[in-house]
């Protein structure tokens, strides 16, 4: 049996850029999956965030005016 350098060359250059598109593919899912969770607590926490604005809008003490220059 006889192995060649450029034989090993060319399969290790396969296999290298195989894993480079199946790590991609990976990140990728892995990126989607936190946007959605981010979206989701995202949607959760902004009624309660409401719910605080106007509580605090209830005793703010002073009132907001535009400044005219």
């Amino acid at each position: 049996m006889n192995i060649d350098f450029l034989t090993i060359m060319a399969y290790l250059i396969v296999v290298i850029t195989l894993m480079t598109m199946i790590f991609g593919i990976i990140a990728y899912v892995v990126y989607k999956m936190r946007e959605a969770r981010r979206a989701r607590v995202k949607e959760s926490t902004s009624a309660a965030k409401e719910a605080q604005n106007a509580a605090r809008k209830q005793y703010l003490f002073f009132e907001e005016k535009e400044i005219v220059l």
